[in-house]
């Protein structure tokens, strides 16, 4: 399974590069790259967007952490956080690997147990939050291109869709539904016993139990979390809309929030990808063109996140190697 899911990985990776070639080239590198050169001192505005947006879910996971110590506060979390983003843009592995690496810096600062519940607690509010923000373009966008009768049945078939998603989540919750609990009860009653799970199973049920009383308890800060989640997705709109004023000979907030939610669909549905290669700027292109920008403008804005992402990684590895020199906080006791 493991070799399988490597040969994936690499065939998926190389596609994005072939894809983001035959993007570019369709597109004309030339108007491309002149493009990106017009930003100039605009790249400092667009490094203190993306540092907004990081503090702002530094913050978010510090509000999930539930410990009996002092609680980090979003300068701590500020590190890990960039060193699991550093991971999960840089490699194939993606979350699995990024996440990990992003508990695993934490544990340096809180127990094991209250940081893994604290990193899928944030996870899952911001999924949520993005959630909310691609149906909002969607919607949006099927106002401004759909017919009404259109507009009817499509907005309303996604209300319902969504509607019903939120309702059984609830109901797993309010009824304590332990679904990792009863997977991990199912595997040993087939007769599958991996060290991984017999040496974890206690520590994997602590968090499930963590998570669930987040949710149950502490609705305050859920939602104060869920708008800062929100909040998170303005600063992509406010890094769009500056890309398209200096690059393009037009800009609008509606292309930058079409533009920032189809991106933010992209990044969930191809977490993946190293670096969202080659997708992140058809989709970029494909949108713009939509509504009467040409594909060059879609793919320069895409190539000058990168180049964003790619400032910040360096940051988050270079953070890596300080934080591989800590101790880890022991599991009765946080600093």
């Amino acid at each position: 399974m493991k070799k399988i899911l490597r040969h994936f990985r690499l065939l998926a990776s190389i596609a994005s590069f072939a894809l983001f070639i035959y993007v570019l080239q369709r597109s004309g590198p030339e108007a491309v790259f002149d493009k990106i050169r017009l930003l100039g001192w605009g790249f400092a505005f667009l490094i203190l967007l993306s540092a907004a947006r990081h503090l702002l879910r530094a913050v978010a996971w510090s509000y999930c952490v539930q410990t009996d110590g002092r609680r980090p506060g979003a300068l701590d979390l500020f590190g890990p956080r960039l060193v699991g983003e550093a991971l999960d843009d840089l490699t194939p592995a993606g979350p699995l690997l990024g996440q990990t690496a992003k508990l695993a810096v934490a544990s340096k600062l809180i127990p094991a147990q209250a940081g893994a519940s604290s990193v899928v607690i944030e996870n899952l509010i911001y999924t949520l939050a993005a959630v909310l923000f691609m149906l909002s373009g969607l919607v949006s966008a099927l106002l401004t291109l759909a017919t009404p009768h259109e507009f009817r049945w499509i907005g309303g078939e996604l209300v319902i869709c969504f509607l019903a998603s939120i309702t059984v989540a609830w109901w797993i919750v309010r009824r304590r539904i332990l679904l990792l609990g009863r997977t991990l009860n199912y595997l040993k009653q087939i007769g599958l016993r991996w060290a991984f799970l017999d040496r974890y199973e206690y520590h994997l049920r602590a968090v499930e139990q963590a998570i669930y009383d987040f949710f149950l308890t502490h609705r305050r800060i859920f939602f104060a979390v869920l708008g800062m989640e929100l909040a998170t997705n303005f600063t992509g709109i406010g890094e769009a809309y500056l890309i398209l004023k200096i690059t393009a000979s037009h800009a609008s907030l509606f292309a930058a929030y079409l533009v920032e939610s189809t991106n933010r669909a992209v990044q969930l549905a191809f977490a993946f990808v190293p670096f969202g290669l080659g997708i992140q700027e058809g989709v970029a292109a494909a949108t713009l063109q939509a509504l009467g920008y040409a594909a060059s403008e879609g793919v320069s804005l895409a190539i000058i996140r990168k180049i964003r992402i790619v400032f910040w990684a360096a940051l988050g590895l270079l953070l890596a190697a300080k934080y591989s020199m800590a101790r880890p906080v022991g599991e009765g006791s946080a600093t």
